[in-house]
């Protein structure tokens, strides 16, 4: 029996989509298969921490994968200690312990030195869950590893990916940067701009009285 138009047709798409660079395998899936864009331009630089918001279900980190793997530069989604099985399904897991010191931003700052290219992805909040503050580490990472933060929103109502430009952290204290993220945020109704909206955390460090540079 031999195989109808359509199937051959289909044999044909599939055979074009695994000759293809696995960067536009991925490129394509995210933006013709499931419909999402990125609002603007990928900012072009070889190494970043990404500093995510908002994180409200698992899906972020599905959609968000097609993203990363979009991208030319080698990354590092940074997971809890508990989802560090994660490797072996292929996924770029950078594991932390969420009970470790502040010595960990350092050790994840330095890992930067051995590597030509990594963007280090980080959902600011920690958690899917509300939260009334978020984390500084992706701050201290960058700060101390010399390289730029970007910010990155997800917007479910829209379907886009929202990259920022690049911010220096050796320009700004701890807390400008945060006034940034939150106009960043504002800018782009990010707290309602979630697959749970209602999970938004709010953009504000732990102890907001103590400055920090």
């Amino acid at each position: 029996m031999e195989p109808s138009q359509s199937q051959l047709v289909t044999a044909a798409i599939f055979i074009a989509l695994a000759c293809m660079p696995k960067r536009w395998f991925w490129n394509f899936i995210l933006t013709k298969v499931l419909g999402w864009s990125v609002r603007g331009t990928m900012p072009d630089c070889d190494k970043c921490v990404v500093a995510c918001y908002p994180h409200t279900h698992g899906l972020d980190l599905f959609y968000g994968l097609f993203l990363i793997f979009s991208t030319r530069q080698e990354s590092r989604i940074m997971m809890k200690a508990s989802l560090a099985w994660m490797w072996i399904l292929g996924l770029p897991v950078q594991a932390v312990s969420r009970t470790g010191s502040g010595g960990q931003a350092s050790s994840l700052a330095k890992a930067f030195d051995s590597v030509r290219t990594r963007w280090l992805w980080i959902w600011i909040s920690g958690t899917r869950s509300k939260s009334d503050h978020v984390s500084s580490g992706f701050y201290y990472i960058a700060k101390d590893a010399g390289i730029p933060i970007v910010f990155g929103g997800i917007d479910y109502r829209k379907k886009q990916m929202i990259p920022s430009a690049p911010v220096d952290p050796a320009k700004y204290t701890k807390d400008e940067v945060l006034e940034m993220y939150q106009k960043f945020a504002l800018k782009h109704d990010l707290a309602n701009s979630g697959c749970v909206p209602g999970n938004a955390s709010t953009i504000a460090w732990r102890n907001s009285t103590k400055k920090e540079k």
